[in-house]
């Protein structure tokens, strides 16, 4: 498979992947800075907690929705509707002394993500020539990731040299030039279900229920009652929402793509699977290398870009392989190196080698290109052409669903050896057990969701 970019497509690649970096960047960013917006606006530990929580039910809400309105109304006026939204929620931020406000601009620029998330992937998957449709989505995927990975190191330095205003300050000079670029340089759009009418029920009770479920995670440590009240909500409001999707002549999400379509389901449940490993993986490497190393925060930033350069290294490479062998099998071998790399952080100790640590890291590097560019073309392309916005707002939603249930059991787990005290030096003890505890789980899921990336069909 060539791994060359058809002429013209440089300027849209270019927008969607940093867009696409962006949106994970701007929720594990903003995470590893919650100390000093907290102190700079006064705000409370459960204020804190929903800063993060905001942005996630942006995010949950409109992927399905905007993978639709692409369809309708076109991917690449959708895509610029979201950028621009990120953009104006993100310099507004950077003003703001009011935590309500705050909380409502973090949904907003949620809700823009979710919109150029969606219509980013679903312009790749159009725009892409017969043969090269996995280099072009490989790409988006490695710029996913390596949102995630560099979220809390580069947020940190941000933070800690210039001021936590500037995260916000910078995403919004990012995303302006994503909409420079995409209005003047990018010319291509389709509408594949124009004059549809919308699924505004069936919006709705899908918005209800992921509404429910982010909440219900992130209040799983102070509340435990109420939120297993809004987890089982979200369990009866999701039900609706399909027994709707299934009578309606025009669905928000076709549920026969997960019925009838074995290659579209299991490739779905191997990214919600590999999804909520990974975003643990930042969340305890970070800490283990500032607790348990002694690493500054510019200095574990640095080390987790190792990840991140192992990457961009494999990308050209996963796609070759593509073109060579099964692109399941080589989405196969990706989730591998991914559940061994979990598993191999998940048995580290406070004294293992560096060369350990750094064998960990080349391992999720090269399984995550491995995994996320076959995985992803093989699902947007057993949708058909026809569903390809609602193939790509189901991968957000997959994503996000699963970075909401990855913080569930993280806080269930932190809750159980650490009690209500937040990780530190103080406790390492019982960090490193929790740690142990979820990246072998992790791991071990990883390893199972081999058999669904083996038991598809690729074609």
């Amino acid at each position: 498979m060539s791994t060359s970019i058809e002429k013209g497509h440089g300027w849209l690649l270019a927008a969607v992947c940093t867009s696409l970096f962006f949106m994970p960047f701007m929720m594990a960013g903003v995470n590893a800075v919650l100390p000093p917006l907290g102190q700079s606006l006064n705000a409370s530990a459960r204020e804190l907690g929903l800063m993060g929580a905001f942005y996630a039910m942006g995010l949950a809400v409109f992927q399905l929705a905007s993978g639709r309105l692409g369809d309708i109304w076109g991917y690449r006026r959708v895509f610029l509707w979201g950028v621009a939204l990120f953009a104006a929620a993100g310099a507004l931020l950077g003003f703001v002394d009011s935590v309500p406000l705050f909380l409502l601009l973090r949904f907003v620029q949620g809700v823009g993500g979710a919109m150029f998330n969606a219509c980013g992937l679903a312009l790749l998957a159009s725009a892409a020539p017969e043969g090269r449709r996995a280099s072009y989505l490989g790409y988006s995927g490695s710029s996913v990731y390596a949102g995630i990975a560099c979220g809390p190191p580069v947020a940190g330095f941000v933070a800690g040299c210039f001021g936590w205003r500037w995260l916000f300050w910078g995403s919004a000079l990012a995303s302006l030039l994503v909409f420079l670029l995409m209005k003047h340089r990018v010319k291509l759009e389709w509408r594949v279900a124009k004059g549809q009418p919308f699924d505004w029920k069936g919006c709705c009770l899908y918005a209800a229920s992921m509404t429910a479920l982010t909440f219900g995670s992130s209040e799983l440590a102070a509340s435990p009652v109420l939120a297993w009240c809004l987890l089982a909500a979200f369990a009866a409001l999701l039900a609706l929402f399909c027994a709707k999707e299934l009578k309606s002549a025009y669905p928000l999400l076709d549920l026969r793509l997960l019925s009838r379509n074995r290659v579209f389901a299991l490739s779905s449940l191997a990214a919600f699977i590999n999804y909520s490993s990974f975003f643990g993986i930042v969340f305890f490497f970070s800490l283990y290398l500032q607790f348990g190393r002694g690493m500054t925060v510019q200095q574990a930033g640095l080390f987790l870009a190792i990840q991140s350069l192992v990457q961009v290294l494999a990308t050209p490479v996963a796609a070759r392989l593509c073109g060579v062998f099964d692109p399941g099998k080589v989405s196969a071998v990706g989730i591998a190196l991914c559940g061994l790399g979990l598993v191999v952080c998940g048995l580290l100790q406070v004294d293992s080698p560096m060369s350990v640590l750094v064998l960990a890291q080349c391992l999720l590097g090269m399984g995550i290109s491995l995994f996320a560019l076959p995985n992803t073309t093989i699902i947007l392309e057993s949708a058909g052409r026809e569903r390809v916005g609602q193939a790509a707002g189901l991968t957000g939603a997959v994503r996000t669903g699963g970075q909401l249930c990855n913080m569930a059991l993280i806080t269930l787990t932190m809750g159980l050896f650490l009690g209500s005290q937040p990780a530190g030096p103080e406790n390492l003890d019982a960090f490193m057990a929790a740690m142990r505890v979820d990246l072998i789980v992790f791991g071990t899921l990883n390893l199972l969701a081999v058999g669904c990336a083996l038991a598809r069909n690729s074609r």
